[in-house]
């Protein structure tokens, strides 16, 4: 907060005074008479009260969470005790585009309601920022500058990615959930039907197919069970420009996956390695999505000078967990982060966006040192064991998750 006196009052002072000195000058009331209204002018001022007080309450918004291009209101109160012309101005972030102006000057006796519409353009748990205050008295002879910080944070998720499709089992937990398991027992999923042997339960005969065959028969199902998934987020580079950038790309496919595996029973965790390691620790419910989304939406590229602490792998990694990263494989962070979490044992599908078109001004050469370099980096996981998936941003999740149980299929004996 800062107060001063304006140039209004300078220039009444001014001249009042130039007045002034004119008459005992010249002994004579004239330019005493004719420069009065200006010392006039600050004797009302000074009587009415400078720097009058106004204060800015916290903004309030019709929705703490939106979908890229949805439409917001912020409503904003401002009030003072004595009247004063009030100017405010609220400060938006780059992902929220004023569609209505954010600034307003209004003579203000109470309180008023400001309001102003926006438009979210890009994800992130972004919101109004400040709030500029700037309070003058009635005649504009001293003024009031405050600053106000807002705090209304407005979660904008990308577009939803609808999934049908989960990652397969590495090592399964005997708890009930949507994966089918490849061993047998009781559960949902035909898995054969063969005669009766010593030993089986009565209740696993069927009764229907014994009176159709004559002899016996049992009828053995899958058994449904559950699984540790963990999502491996890369953000240490965004490649890109406006909403066609990789690290939109994984983060809404690190939130599709995150709220599908949660609805399967799956206990879902997140690591971060653009900023160092976060770390949320694998959990169930409903409380753990919304945990899990807030930290995507807070993703952010750091600075180099940020992130130079390295890799550490988290203590507390359960041991069957199956890691999902969606990464372009550009960083040794990442490309270190997988390879450890491979030599602990843990099953690594790497989904990697496409890359998107260089600018104009790159050669061809960088270009295919840049390509090649990328294309040595994937066939170097996949020689350790990686499952790594391409993803062009024109198919959608649901066909390449197709993709990555097709190839795990072929990949894994049955047990």
């Amino acid at each position: 907060m800062s107060r001063h006196l304006t140039h209004r009052f300078w220039f009444c002072f001014c001249f009042g005074w130039l007045g002034l000195a004119f008459s005992l000058a010249a002994k004579s009331l004239g330019p005493a008479a004719f420069m009065s209204p200006f010392i006039g002018v600050l004797a009302f001022s000074l009587a009415e009260g400078w720097w009058p007080k106004a204060a800015a309450s916290s903004p309030k918004t019709n929705t703490p969470r939106a979908v890229e291009g949805d439409s917001l209101e912020i409503t904003l109160e401002i009030s003072s005790s004595q009247p004063t012309w009030t100017d405010l101005e609220v400060q938006l972030p780059a992902n929220l585009v004023p569609t209505t102006p954010t600034r307003v000057v209004t003579l203000l006796e109470g309180t008023k309601t400001f309001s102003v519409k926006v438009d979210a353009i890009r994800w992130g748990a972004d919101g109004p920022e400040w709030a500029i205050l700037t309070n003058r008295d009635r005649l504009g002879v001293s003024e009031r500058v405050s600053r106000y910080p807002l705090h209304a944070p407005i979660r904008v998720h990308p577009p939803a990615e609808r999934l049908n499709s989960l990652v397969p089992l590495y090592r399964e937990r005997p708890v009930t959930g949507e994966h089918r398991s490849r061993r047998k027992g009781p559960g949902s999923e035909l898995a054969e039907v063969r005669p009766y042997r010593y030993g089986d339960p009565v209740r696993m005969v069927h009764p229907r197919l014994t009176a159709r065959r004559g002899a016996p028969m049992v009828v053995e199902r899958h058994p449904d069970r559950s699984s540790d998934i963990v999502l491996l987020v890369d953000s240490s580079q965004d490649l890109g420009v406006d909403l066609d950038t990789t690290l939109r790309w994984t983060v809404t496919a690190a939130m599709a996956l995150g709220e599908r595996h949660l609805r399967a029973q799956d206990r879902v965790g997140l690591i971060d390695v653009g900023r160092g390691v976060r770390w949320l620790p694998a959990k169930l419910g409903r409380r753990h999505l919304h945990s899990v989304v807030d930290a995507l939406l807070t993703t952010e590229v750091l600075s180099r000078r940020q992130t130079e602490r390295g890799y550490r792998a988290p203590t507390n990694m359960p041991k069957s967990a199956t890691i999902v990263a969606i990464s372009p494989l550009l960083s040794e962070m990442t490309l270190a982060a997988l390879v450890d979490l491979r030599s602990r044992g843990h099953e690594i599908i790497v989904l990697k966006p496409a890359m998107p078109e260089p600018e104009a001004y790159v050669s061809l050469l960088a270009r295919r040192v840049f390509r090649v370099g990328n294309e040595l980096n994937q066939r170097w996981l996949q020689e350790r064991g990686v499952l790594v998936i391409p993803w062009s941003t024109g198919d959608s999740l649901e066909h390449v998750m197709r993709r990555v149980v097709r190839n795990l299929g072929r990949s894994r004996q049955p047990v």
